[in-house]
């Protein structure tokens, strides 16, 4: 390769990582969060530390009570039903009601799986916020969305993709480069290698999460653009082309399939039983139950049975067999993203390559700088990249700041649950910019990065303590039978420990030491 194109990749691939480097970063520390969803909202919220009984109380009557309370004679478009989970182990419904106006209102609710008695509602704010952050950056409705928070996010995939084939094409000594950590060496150098050594040994990994991460952004945009270009704009049509047409009212009331005799219903390729039904035109003689079970492979999320809601009849059998290769390879993407296909021990995998993610994406910002100071004398630019460096600290190490700030914001919470989220990110943000501004206005960053470990640790250690007294359970008691929730709490423990030692052992000034003992003779006698 000639000298000037090598040099050109090398740019590119350095300028992609800068430039949008802290975006890809943000990205992947919160897609670390984001992979233990479910474990976190067992945290978050008590009710979901139940367990699964056997023996569950007859609940269509107190569906059907439910319904006709919150309806009040309107028509129901439409009802969710879900079947006591792991994750959820108790029965929730969601509903919406329309008025002879059109005006529609929605209603939620949830009851014990054993004693059908209703349970408070708690928003999900914690993990919603955490998760939806990753997914779509919280997106303002008003700036487009989902659907432009979606398509940011998609573009870190591909910022990420054009770092990782940059980055093999400048690498010439590739081999070589995976074995080699100069320790002994300058600052610089150490962070340069084991950015090169966290970059390669996980590449696969990083290969994988960029290009399903760029799909699912890609794909929001997807909807919009075949709309554009098939139904003149008409995204509504689009659905229908795609779902079909659904029924309209008849307006013939009749008796719905219970519930309860559909619990035990299997479907032929899974053999699964329903966790959720989606009832369309509720309490109509066309209405239609949308059936959902566990997908026999884990790459599927779901299999599903469509039955005539009055009758039982099969209207429609869908299983992953059965459709297209396009449709099954779209139906990988998100368990590959998200490491749902394995159990937990593919979820903390997961989770060991996303932090390599981060500090790859760390470390090449550092050596940038590094280079930049070096490079540039001149004062001005100097004190720019000297800023520069400590807004990245800020950032690098304000997002697990704020994460750690909102679980100890669900646990003290006093508030309208309806104010939860607003509540949530507004203290999330407020977090970040509080620890930009503190690593802004500190000249030492060596100190500045070992007060903010210390105190990242600090929070950690602590919200074992704050969930005990707030919930009254103690995760040593819960750890011996499993529950996932208390194994968050071991997590932070685990993962406050290491950020501790971290903090201990960090340089509190910077020190290039000669990389010889010679070259130390020589440093003496020239001192001397």
């Amino acid at each position: 390769m000639k000298k000037s194109r090598f040099i050109r990749i090398y740019d590119l691939h350095s300028w992609s990582g800068i430039v949008l480097g802290l975006f890809v970063y943000m990205v992947s520390f919160t897609g670390c969060i984001a992979l233990f969803d479910d474990e976190i909202k067992t945290w978050e919220d008590p009710a979901k530390r139940l367990e699964v009984v056997d023996e569950t109380v007859s609940i269509m009557p107190i569906f059907q009570d439910w319904v006709d309370q919150k309806s009040q004679g309107e028509t129901v478009p439409q009802v969710s039903f879900f079947y006591p989970q792991q994750h959820a182990p108790y029965y929730k419904a969601f509903m919406v009601t329309q008025t002879k106006d059109g005006e529609r209102a929605q209603h939620r609710v949830r009851w014990d799986s054993e004693s059908g008695k209703e349970l408070t509602i708690k928003e999900a704010a914690l993990t919603e916020w955490l998760l939806d952050f990753h997914r779509d950056l919280m997106w303002p409705a008003k700036l487009g969305g989902r659907t432009a928070g979606r398509t940011l996010v998609g573009v870190a995939g591909i910022i990420l993709m054009l770092s990782i084939i940059t980055g093999i094409i400048t690498h010439t000594k590739i081999i070589r480069e995976f074995f080699t950590l100069r320790v002994k060496r300058s600052v610089h150098l150490k962070w340069q290698d084991l950015h090169k050594i966290l970059g390669l040994w996980s590449l696969p990994f990083y290969t994988m999460i960029a290009f399903t991460g760029a799909f699912l952004g890609v794909i929001a945009i997807m909807a919009p653009i075949a709309a554009a270009l098939a139904f003149k704009g008409d995204t509504e049509a689009l659905v229908l082309a795609v779902n079909g047409q659904s029924l309209e009212r008849s307006g013939v009331q009749a008796q719905m399939l219970s519930f309860d005799e559909l619990k035990d219903l299997r479907h032929p390729a899974s053999n699964q039983k329903p966790y959720r039904v989606i009832a369309l035109n509720w309490g109509d003689e066309v209405a239609t139950y949308k059936v959902s079970f566990k997908a026999t492979s884990k790459l599927k999320r779901t299999n599903g049975i469509t039955l005539n809601g009055a009758t039982g009849e099969v209207v429609k059998k869908e299983n992953s067999i059965a459709l297209s290769s396009g449709n099954r390879v779209s139906d990988t993407i998100t368990p590959l993203h998200y490491g749902t296909y394995g159990g937990i021990w593919l979820k903390i995998l997961y989770l060991v390559l996303g932090v390599f993610l981060c500090i790859v994406t760390a470390t090449g910002l550092m050596v940038w700088l590094e280079r930049r100071l070096k490079t540039n004398k001149e004062e001005h630019k100097q004190t720019f990249y000297l800023r520069l460096g400590r807004f990245s600290t800020g950032i690098i190490m304000g997002f697990p700041i704020a994460s750690v700030a909102i679980f100890y914001l669900d646990k003290l919470y006093q508030g309208l649950e309806s104010s939860r989220m607003f509540y949530t990110g507004a203290c999330y943000i407020f977090v970040v910019l509080i620890t930009i501004l503190f690593a802004m206005l500190r000249k030492d960053i060596y100190q500045t990065t070992r007060t903010l470990f210390f105190t990242t640790s600090a929070g950690l250690l602590g919200l074992p303590i704050i969930n005990a007294m707030t919930t009254n359970s103690q995760f040593w008691t819960a750890v011996t039978t499993h529950q996932s929730w208390a194994w968050v709490d071991v997590s932070f423990l685990l993962f406050g420990m290491t950020l501790l030692l971290v903090s201990v052992f960090l340089p509190k000034k910077r020190s290039d030491e000669p990389r010889s003992k010679k070259e130390q003779r020589i440093l003496v006698s020239k001192i001397a």
